[in-house]
């Protein structure tokens, strides 16, 4: 099924034309053949010529009928396919008055929309037609691509490139044209890289090779392909291939210089640097890929010099700051580091806001380059960090200046700390920890497990050494009891160290102390896992409290445990559980798969229904998402459908969880 013919359109306009010339008055064949030149124009290479021509044909309609929802649409798609967005508004604007729900409406809005520049809306469109049209290939690739741009804007984030893979496999299965085929294998190799799927994209960049139009272009991607995934043998070998038919693209020549680099052949890496700047000075790739040419060169005067010469032209070139400030670090230059701190948290206040390049944006990344080096550097420079603090009333930027020093400071603690955990048996003590508790988050949770272990042959050993030899079996008793009450509170903190991180195995190994370990212990671990908000721990220390007389002290305790948090991330359902749907009494064997959390339980069909109708469907501003607990502050939309709220993040996590699924079949079967 498709929305626009696309079989021998030479001969269906053609014969179309006969048609008319017998039935001049036909106004269904003036709109056939003007859905048969916009379909030209849009999708088999009659560009601006059949557009202008579809555009005509449908004003010819509009003459004697101007109600005529069709033609208005071809209309309106025409003109914005040629960049004529004013005038198309008029079209599409009664074509909407008259009949909102046209799959081709909605692609004529999205494409307006996109036209304008609002891809957040265009996407809104296209989904809309993908909704009323979901057996046609046009609106799925539309889609597909259109969420590509917007990713592409907000930096690719991984949930948009996988709506984007999931539309464009979705368009490949409904079966296209045999010549959209490429392109639609080029926009999918390029969401697979994007994805970590280089295997998968290498094989689509191999198929696009056959094509003699699109083979160049194959080429330039698998010798990306092939520098991700390491074989940078291959990637120069792909990249000579393209050179061969554009000897001049200087982005090529630089992407070669990096893979000599990573070769380790810096003489032609060089050699490559310099070709690609000969034919594009400004090119930012190979001014980078000599800066660290050079470097590895041991000539870091002159690579700095590359760096700071293409930050003086382009100050938002984020990879030639971080090697500028890391090689300053390398060079022991910590002076230069804290004054560059300085003078950027200074400058901070006084950047403007928004453009092109928001200076403010980019002066905040500055800065947490430095920060990460300052850090590579140890603790020394937290009070470098702390001053910076009063050159900025940015609260948010004072916020993060205070976090790095604290996370280097608290890293310099776990460091230490570590170091005596892994000899438990000299170190113990309620000091050491209290210390582990403070530093448990930049601790290893191997290492807090390992300095749990403590023998009878330990604390003997503790005895004598810290209280050393005594003169009696009395004294020595009592030396002994001394520490193993010391260990007994060291173990203490370490399990709440352990339960402070929050880890299953963490978990695990607590409940495991709670059953096996003496009475006194065993109150320790049912403690620590009333940090998990574990109904059971508090219960059991509850008892323990009304039989030792504590229960005001225990009440008060956990009270000012850390409670869990309301969010918990649902789960999926498995086919062999016995349940349904609590919004349509679906069962796991009617759908693809089903969520549960909180009490509630959704199907994916019930999901896609909330998605597609998300706009009817807010919730009240009281409500809580019945599967995680987020509230409307919590999560960028909350829906309530059958009498079931469910916000944007359980959605499109049950999206996400079918859209990866139909995209790993189709994977796997190509």
């Amino acid at each position: 099924m498709s929305l626009f013919p696309h079989q021998k359109l030479d001969w269906t306009i053609s014969t179309i034309q006969e048609k008319l010339e017998r039935t001049p008055g036909d106004p269904g064949y003036r709109v056939e053949k003007a859905r048969a030149l916009l379909s030209s124009g849009l999708f088999h290479r009659g560009g601006e010529r059949a557009c202008s021509q579809a555009l005509s044909t449908a004003r010819k309609v509009l003459n004697d009928d101007p109600a005529n929802v069709e033609a208005l649409v071809i209309a309106g798609l025409a003109l914005v396919s040629l960049e004529r967005a004013d005038a198309a508004v008029r079209y599409l604007d009664q074509a909407s008055r008259i009949d909102p729900e046209r799959a081709d409406l909605r692609i004529a809005l999205g494409a307006l929309d996109r036209l304008r520049g609002e891809l957040g809306s265009a996407v809104r469109q296209m989904e809309v037609a993908c909704r009323l049209a979901p057996e046609a290939w046009e609106p799925h690739m539309l889609l597909g691509r259109s969420l590509m741009h917007l990713a592409r804007r907000h930096g690719h984030p991984q949930r948009l490139v996988e709506r984007c893979q999931y539309h464009l496999v979705a368009a490949l299965k409904l079966k296209p044209p045999p010549d959209q085929l490429p392109p639609m294998l080029k926009d999918l190799g390029v969401s697979c890289m994007l994805t970590s799927r280089h295997r998968e994209a290498e094989k689509f960049f191999i198929r696009l090779r056959e094509n003699s139009e699109h083979r160049t272009i194959a080429r330039y991607y698998l010798g990306q392909v092939a520098y991700q995934l390491g074989k940078y043998n291959n990637a120069i070998q792909h990249y000579r291939q393209y050179l061969r038919d554009r000897p001049d693209d200087p982005n090529v020549l630089a992407r070669m210089a990096m893979a000599w680099f990573q070769l380790g052949d810096y003489s032609r890496a060089r050699l490559a640097c310099h070709q690609a700047l000969l034919i594009e000075p400004d090119n930012l790739t190979g001014r980078h890929a000599l800066g660290c040419t050079l470097l590895e060169e041991g000539d870091p005067n002159e690579a700095i010099r590359v760096f700071r010469e293409t930050l003086k032209e382009h100050p938002d070139h984020m990879p030639s700051y971080l090697e500028l400030v890391r090689t300053r670090r390398l060079g022991g230059d910590i002076n230069w580091m804290v004054q560059a701190l300085n003078v950027e948290v200074r400058q901070f206040d006084r950047m403007p806001q928004g453009g092109r390049m928001d200076a403010r944006q980019l002066t905040r990344r500055r800065i947490g380059v430095v920060l990460s080096e300052l850090k590579s550097h140890g603790p020394s420079t937290v009070p470098a960090m702390l001053a910076a603090i009063g050159h900025t009333q940015d609260e948010c930027l004072r916020f993060q200046l205070w976090e790095s020093a604290c996370a280097m400071a608290e890293s310099a603690v776990a460091d230490e700390v570590s170091a005596r955990l892994r000899e438990p048996g000299r170190y113990f003590s309620a000091k050491l920890g209290a210390e582990a508790l403070s530093a448990a988050a930049a601790l290893p949770e191997p290492v807090l497990t390992s300095g749990l272990m403590l023998e009878e042959t330990d604390l003997k050993r503790a005895a004598v050494d810290r209280h050393g030899p005594a003169h009696d079996v009395m004294a020595h008793r009592a030396n002994l009891d001394a520490e193993r009450s010391k260990a007994r509170a060291y173990q203490s903190l370490l399990l709440l160290a352990i339960a402070s991180r929050r880890s299953s195995s963490g978990k695990a190994l607590l409940k495991t102390w709670a059953e096996t370990a003496d009475p006194d212990m065993a109150v320790a671990s049912w403690a620590a896992l009333s940090v998990y908000g574990e109904p059971i721990a508090a219960k059991r220390l509850r008892e323990r409290a009304v039989s030792g007389g504590g229960t005001r002290i225990v009440e008060r305790l956990l009270a000012q445990v850390s409670p869990r948090t309301g969010i918990t991330e649902p789960r999926r359902v498995s086919d062999d559980e016995h349940t349904r749907c609590s919004t349509c009494s679906r069962e796991p064997s009617e759908v693809t798969h089903m969520m549960a959390g909180g009490g509630e339980v959704i199907c994916d069909r019930c999901v896609v229904m909330v998605w597609q109708n998300r706009r009817s469907l807010v919730a009240a501003d009281d409500a809580v998402c019945g599967l995680c607990g987020r509230s409307h502050f919590e999560a960028d939309g909350l829906f309530s459908y059958n009498r079931i709220n469910i916000c944007s993040h359980c959605v499109q996590l049950s999206l996400g969880l079918l859209e990866r699924e139909e995209v790993d079949r189709f994977l796997s079967d190509w």
